[in-house]
């Protein structure tokens, strides 16, 4: 398209090779959340969590190690060797030079079990969430209390097992709701209350499965339904997933967005091809960023960034970044920089911290810089590597540990045949204790719960409940879950749309719409026009 040529063309970058999700996949293949290791930081020998397992050859340290003048990345500085590809010196460089254990941006108080997030209180494997207190198993959440077991919640307290909600107040199992309150199995709801098993329904109060009831009628209903009880929630919750199978959706989710496609979209303007994105302006092929500009093939965080191509969690005021992997708090002018930190005007270069003009960790004068990097480029240019990111197979962690594997999931197998890193451990599936037998009921459960290894229905695979869970599920009368943290967040995804979308016709008046909803899905897909006109 001409509008990406241009943006290629003032970014002085090639055309890609590869489709945007192809280069989404390969971008996000060096993103991983939720995955936490038990390790000793290389610098001080102290026990410490982190996102890299013991087997990676890079040292790690802890975040106030990493940061301290005990560590200069320049002391690794080498020469460019132009009888060597680039990527090839590049990832030798990468593997000798020491990453932070964990993204946290602080303060975090109590919060060491968590990754991509900041400013978070007594959170408990929250992950790219920010400014929560008393939240647990949650991701992209933000601005909350005492949430468990969401993903993209934003601005709500008390909800459980949410998807895509914000400014909602006790709200369990809600999908697509906003100003939702002590309601259950709500989907695409705004701003109703004491609502139970609805969807498309809008300032409403006393509904059930959406019909209107008196108050004397909800209450009765409610009061007879033992929410406490597994088998009661599981049973309705297969009855809600069957009454609500094909109902009627809109063509996207979002609101207030001028001359955008894309999905899970909110106040941004000229957004193509664009996912979870929030406050951006002219930006193209990018999935989970907000206040981000003139941007293109730009995945996670934003807030301030502009002219950034083909990078992974660039943020915090970045301008003018190229093939980037997790820089932030004010980079700029970097290509092809990995893990850098409020530095600028680098080229290949890994940790930096606070430096400028280096190539793979080298100080140069501003003019050495300069010709030098020009002189990679065209080098570069001949080994076929200039314009891509980093290739996949180099990634610093396996395919099954990444960001890349929820949106794009493969089979060991395929991964393997692409010659990128399986990792066969992850699950621990051997635990062979005595069985502890949970309680239907969650006024059955006794305090020693915590205390016991719990195996998920069906796959056995090992858990357990924190004294904090088992707190929340009491007071909000919630049944213990059956699955493992990580089996319980693969369910919620399952929930949302792929960042894919396909040319369909609205349902209600035929207008050619693009929609995350494929073809063969049950659901009525309208145009926006046609839902607003027809639902609300």
């Amino acid at each position: 398209m001409d509008q990406d040529r241009e943006f290629y063309k003032m970014m002085e970058v090639p055309e890609p090779t590869l489709c945007y999700l192809c280069r989404m996949q390969r971008r996000l293949s060096y993103r991983s959340e939720r995955f936490l290791y038990h390790r000793k930081c290389d610098l001080t020998g102290k026990q410490i969590i982190s996102t890299y397992s013991i087997d990676k050859p890079f040292p790690v340290y802890q975040v106030d190690e990493w940061l301290s003048d005990r560590f200069d990345p320049l002391a690794f500085g080498r020469d460019f060797d132009f009888s060597r590809p680039f990527f090839e010196q590049f990832f030798e460089l990468r593997d000798t030079v020491p990453r932070r254990n964990l993204i946290q941006d602080k303060p975090m108080e109590n919060s060491e079990y968590c990754n991509t997030v900041g400013h978070l209180k007594n959170c408990y494997l929250c992950f790219s969430s920010s400014t929560d207190e008393d939240c647990y198993y949650n991701s992209w959440v933000n601005f909350c209390k005492s949430c468990v077991d969401n993903k993209s919640v934003h601005r709500s307290e008390l909800c459980y097992e949410c998807v895509d909600c914000r400014d909602c107040y006790n709200l369990k199992h809600g999908q697509n709701c906003t100003n939702c309150k002590d309601s259950y199995f709500l989907r695409n709801c705004q701003g109703c209350r004491d609502c139970f098993g609805c969807s498309n329904l809008i300032n409403k109060q006393y509904y059930l499965f959406n019909k209107p009831q008196t108050k004397e009628q909800y209450e009765g209903f409610f009061g007879q339904v033992d929410v406490g009880s597994y088998q009661v929630i599981k049973k309705i919750t297969e009855r809600i997933d069957g009454e609500l199978a094909d109902l009627v959706v809109k063509e996207y989710e979002g609101v207030n967005n001028i001359n955008s496609v894309g999905n899970y979209l909110r106040n941004n303007k000229n957004a193509y091809i664009c996912f979870d994105s929030e406050e951006c302006e002219d930006i193209r092929y990018s999935q989970a960023i907000v206040k981000a500009k003139n941007s293109m093939d730009h995945s996670h965080w934003g807030e301030g960034t502009e002219n950034i191509y083909e990078c992974q969690a660039v943020g915090y005021n970045c301008a003018n970044m190229r093939f980037c992997n997790l820089n932030w708090s004010g980079c700029s002018d970097m290509t092809y920089c990995d893990h850098c930190f409020s530095s600028k005007n680098s080229f290949g270069c890994v940790s930096l911290k606070r430096n400028e003009y280096c190539i793979l960790n080298k100080q140069y004068s501003k003019a050495e810089y300069h010709k030098m990097m020009t002189k990679i480029i065209e080098h570069m240019k001949k080994t076929g590597e200039w314009g891509e990111f980093f290739p996949a197979e180099h990634a610093p962690y396996a395919y099954n540990e990444t960001m890349a594997h929820e949106d794009i999931p493969l089979t060991r197998e395929e991964v393997l045949r692409r010659r990128w890193k399986w990792k066969d451990d992850i699950a621990e599936k051997n635990y062979k204790g005595p069985i502890y037998q949970i309680p239907d009921n969650i006024r059955d459960v006794e305090d020693d719960i915590t205390k016991h290894i719990l195996l998920s229905e069906p796959s056995k695979i090992p858990y357990k409940v924190v004294p904090q869970e088992l707190a929340f599920y009491r007071e909000q009368t919630i049944p213990i879950p059956r699955q493992t943290p990580d089996e319980r967040h693969w369910e919620r995804l399952k929930k949302r749309n792929p960042r894919m979308l396909w040319d369909r016709a609205c349902a209600k008046c035929g207008l050619a719409i693009r929609t995350s909803y494929s073809p063969e899905r049950p659901e009525q897909v309208y145009c926006e026009e046609c839902y607003l006109s027809e639902v609300y």
